[in-house]
């Protein structure tokens, strides 16, 4: 029982502080004293000693875990000062959802993917290049420079234009 009339206890090493716990309005505080040195969260697990977080105080506290970061269902992480961006799964669903006032945006160096869980490729959007939708993993429709090409039957309920440049039709 450690019990410190004023609530703060000072852990101290050949006088100088390194960190400290305290009490601030009932709040508990945990301080890490000395500057750009990090906080670090130890455990044992199986026999082997781990370092499940550290907290990086030289990069004004960014965490870095060792392992997973699991959340219930319905649980979120929010992103953004007002929380407008949040990832969660809802016990059926899996959602991103872009509630602030910007554009979603997701961004890839030479192409984005989106896939089925089992590797199979629903969209391609390459860089500079073509965008190609699938159906059951074959491509249908790929994005040209000159316009689009389409592999197997288009269907359309209504056309408009002049039509004069269209090929390969019949008579």
């Amino acid at each position: 029982i450690l019990d410190a009339d004023g609530g703060d206890v000072t852990i101290k090493d050949g006088g100088t502080e390194i960190g400290s716990f305290a009490n601030s309005s009932s709040d508990f505080i945990i301080k890490s004293a000395v500057s750009d040195k990090d906080m670090i969260f130890k455990g044992n697990d199986g026999g082997s000693e781990v370092t499940a977080l550290t907290l990086d105080m030289s990069d004004a506290g960014t965490a870095s875990f060792n392992h997973d970061v699991i959340l219930s269902d319905s649980s979120k992480i929010k992103l953004g000062d007002s929380g407008d961006l949040e990832i969660y799964h809802d016990g059926s669903n899996s959602h991103i959802d872009d509630t602030g006032t910007g554009v979603l945006i997701l961004r890839g160096n030479s192409k984005v993917e989106l896939q089925k869980y089992t590797g199979e490729v629903m969209l391609t959007a390459n860089a500079d290049g073509a965008v190609e939708l699938f159906h059951n993993d074959s491509k249908k429709i790929e994005t040209t420079s000159g316009g689009a090409t389409v592999t197997g039957t288009c269907t359309a309920t209504t056309f408009s234009g002049s039509g004069a440049s269209l090929t390969n039709l019949p008579a």
